[in-house]
């Protein structure tokens, strides 16, 4: 403060010694799914079931996701990041995604035209290592793009080999399960390396073994980038002279035996000059020159042109031809836009340098655009109107083609197609994704406020289920909860089965399980048939409650959503598996830790269930661990201000009167089983725990204790005869 020189009264403001905590959002939901259309692989908040249908689209086949949102949103549940997903070539990659975008083409006629080459071999191409596609463009030099490709590889140490009866190797090639190659040797002499090598290549699949000199060369099929050969483990491994770990091949391309439209297009820009390659109808690709006019040229040779399906005739360009000016593309990969049709019509404003188009879903008119231009000069640019982000179209992209002088498309009408959904070979690790590329489940992590998880339908499989858990305990210490789905129509022995056969008894805290799938009306008998009802995963109508638990009052996360109170279904007509009506089955699945959805007379249809998976941790019923979870990461926030400030006394003591000040709101709020404070929460910052080399360490170690609430599961009524009047008359 400044020298004071005469009398005045003076303001300072000083920091707070006790800071406050924001409460965070409880029941913000994260899931992966299967969707009529909308972005892969991109986490995308939905408000409302609205918002979602007007990003993902309606119901389709398989559309769990579409299901469990509408579950979710009807429950009570307001915000929801859906990531819709789809087959990858390698999930490691989001570029090898296989679904693919419907397009069509405007074109004008009277405009100089490009020398074009089409392709008539749709993708995939099996394409050899050291393919070439060569062009001779505007007869200037020829020019080559070469495909290349090579496999993941390991070499071994030189025979022999001394491996006893039963050594194993493990290991994975490309994303496929772990393979295990038992070793049998024929005699008690060291194996060559022809035996060797005879023993992987029998039980090996998806690669090969190889005989380099005295050594082994193992390698994976694939060539390319996706090729992959992972070194697991196992006894055989140090004899081989082998280490753990992870081979990749390379290239240019991610698959030779399956090369994509994408990657010729990228291959041709990269490498070749004055020639683009451009997506047709037929699914494969054409080459077109950039020059237009009677003296654009084009001829296309080289030994990746006839597995392509290009003619080796010269093509030319003409003055006053049919021009393709405009491509339209589905805004998102995926065969609903197969159904689309264009209508351009002459602008109804009589401007001469604009026309008019009309998007049709089914022969109706879903959008309308008015006074587009060609020219780039113009704030109504094709492109720019039709790609905008907020009112541009919801369902088509425009590629402007930059045909010289810009001429306007004709009158026409054109239906676009080629779009496919790319579910052929969806697999597991399609929704497990990667954590490296941000697919699958993956596409969720940089979304911080999330706190359930589910996929809905597909968590019944053990290894999505395994990697969700590990999302929630592992990637988001444990501050995320998942909510599991049981296998579709399985019964409630099954489901136990399911829980205890594949590991996820005992598992964690954070997730829980819920069963059987409940029945909902019909949303669409045009999608799923004429049947009024329709089984439906739980998960996304048990996100809901959770959320509108949360949300009926301050401190709703610490209330068990189960009961028919907390616990109500809305939208649930009934349960697929009606045997959950039965108490005798619900004493069967109960001590398992599954939470049965039931009803009974004059009840509604409820959770009657408040477990997590594992019964013997800290925190074992849903309630109990959201809310301890709340707290953590309303801590883990609200605690930021301290981090990198000189750990004093003066330090610890603010932290403590935070924390105390926080946790006496969440008293309040009905969080601990206790109204007393001292018996409901207690914090330590004492120099006990910040002793001298924890401080020197860089460390502040703050302990909290919490007295959180215990459901009451099981109410017990203590029936007698009353004797008091009997006892009376003898005592006289």
């Amino acid at each position: 403060m400044k020298e004071l020189l005469s009398s005045k009264i003076v303001l300072v403001e000083e920091e707070p010694s006790v800071r406050g905590i924001p409460s965070l959002p409880t029941a913000v939901a994260g899931a992966v799914g299967l969707t009529e259309r909308g972005p892969i692989d991109e986490a995308v908040l939905c408000t409302s079931f609205e918002s979602f249908v007007q990003v993902f689209g309606t119901f389709v086949p398989n559309s769990d996701l579409a299901l469990a949102a509408m579950g979710f949103f009807e429950n009570g549940g307001s915000r929801l990041y859906a990531v819709r997903t789809v087959h990858h070539l390698d999930p490691h990659n989001r570029a090898s995604l296989t679904a693919t975008r419907a397009l069509a083409f405007l074109t004008a006629a009277g405009a100089p035209t490009p020398a074009r080459v089409a392709g008539t071999e749709p993708a995939a191409w099996n394409l050899p290592d050291g393919a070439t596609l060569t062009v001779l463009v505007d007869g200037g030099v020829e020019q080559t793009a070469t495909f290349q490709g090579t496999a993941a590889r390991v070499l071994t140490s030189a025979e022999p080999f001394a491996l006893g009866e039963g050594a194993e190797l493990r290991l994975r090639l490309g994303s496929d399960l772990i393979q295990s190659v038992l070793f049998h040797p024929p005699s008690e002499d060291p194996m060559t390396a022809d035996e060797v090598a005879a023993a992987i290549n029998a039980q090996l699949s998806g690669g090969k073994a190889e005989v380099t000199g005295d050594a082994i060369a193992i390698s994976c099929d694939l060539l390319g980038l996706r090729s992959r050969l992972e070194l697991v483990g196992g006894d055989a491994l140090g004899l081989l002279g082998l280490v753990p770990g992870l081979s990749l091949g390379s290239g240019n391309v991610q698959n030779l035996a399956a090369v994509t439209q994408a990657e010729v297009l990228d291959l041709v820009a990269v490498e070749l000059v004055g020639v683009r390659a451009e997506y047709n109808l037929q699914g494969s690709v054409d080459l077109r020159t950039l020059s237009t006019g009677a003296s654009s040229t084009l001829q296309v040779s080289g030994s990746a042109a006839a597995v392509l399906g290009f003619s080796s005739e010269p093509a030319n360009g003409s003055e006053l031809g049919v021009a393709q000016v405009l491509r339209l593309e589905g805004k998102d990969p995926g065969s609903y836009a197969n159904r689309l049709e264009v209508e351009v019509r002459a602008a109804a404003s009589g401007d001469p340098w604009a026309f008019d188009l009309l998007v049709l879903d089914d022969g109706i008119v879903v959008e309308r655009f008015a006074n587009l231009a060609m020219d780039t000069g113009y704030p109504s640019h094709v492109e720019t109107v039709l790609n905008d982000p907020r009112t541009g179209s919801l369902v088509l992209r425009a590629i402007d083609l930059r045909v010289p002088e810009a001429p306007l498309p004709e009158p026409q009408t054109v239906g676009l197609s080629g779009g496919d959904d790319g579910l052929a070979g969806l697999e597991v690790p399609d929704f497990i994704g990667s954590s490296s590329a941000k697919t699958g489940l993956h596409a969720l992590d940089a979304v911080e406020e999330i706190s359930l998880l589910l996929v809905p339908g597909w968590s019944s499989a053990p290894a999505i289920a395994h990697e969700m858990l590990r999302c929630c305990e592992v990637v988001r210490d444990g501050l995320a909860f998942a909510v599991l789905d049981p296998p579709w129509n399985c019964s409630a022995r099954d489901c136990c089965n399911h829980v205890e056969g594949n590991g996820l008894s005992g598992l964690t805290e954070c997730a829980a399980i819920y069963w059987p799938w409940p029945m909902v009306r019909n949303p669409d008998k045009t999608c799923f048939g004429p049947a009024e009802q329709l089984a439906v995963p739980p998960s996304g109508i048990v996100c809901g409650v959770f959320a509108r638990t949360d949300a009926a009052r301050p401190g709703g996360v610490y209330d068990s959503p189960a009961g028919i109170d907390k616990g109500k279904l809305f939208g649930v007509l009934g349960f697929q598996n009606a045997e959950v009506l039965e108490e005798a089955v619900r004493d069967l699945i109960y001590p398992k830790r599954i939470n049965p959805l039931t009803t009974g007379p004059g009840l509604p249809r409820f959770i009657d269930g408040s477990r997590t998976l594992k019964g013997d941790g800290n925190f074992p019923y849903v309630a109990e661990r959201r809310g301890v979870s709340f707290i953590e990461r309303s801590l883990k926030q609200g605690l930021q201000f301290a981090r990198h400030k000189n750990n004093t006394e003066g330090l610890r003591s603010q932290v403590r009167r935070t924390i105390i000040t926080f946790l006496l709101t969440q008293l309040s709020n009905g969080a601990f089983r206790s109204t007393e404070p001292k018996k409901a929460f207690f914090v330590d910052v004492s120099d006990a725990l910040n002793t001298p080399s924890v401080i020197f360490s860089g460390k502040l170690i703050a302990r909290v204790g919490l007295a959180t609430n215990k459901p009451a599961e099981f109410i017990i009524l203590r029936i007698s005869q009353d004797t008091r009047a009997l006892e009376a008359e003898i005592a006289v």
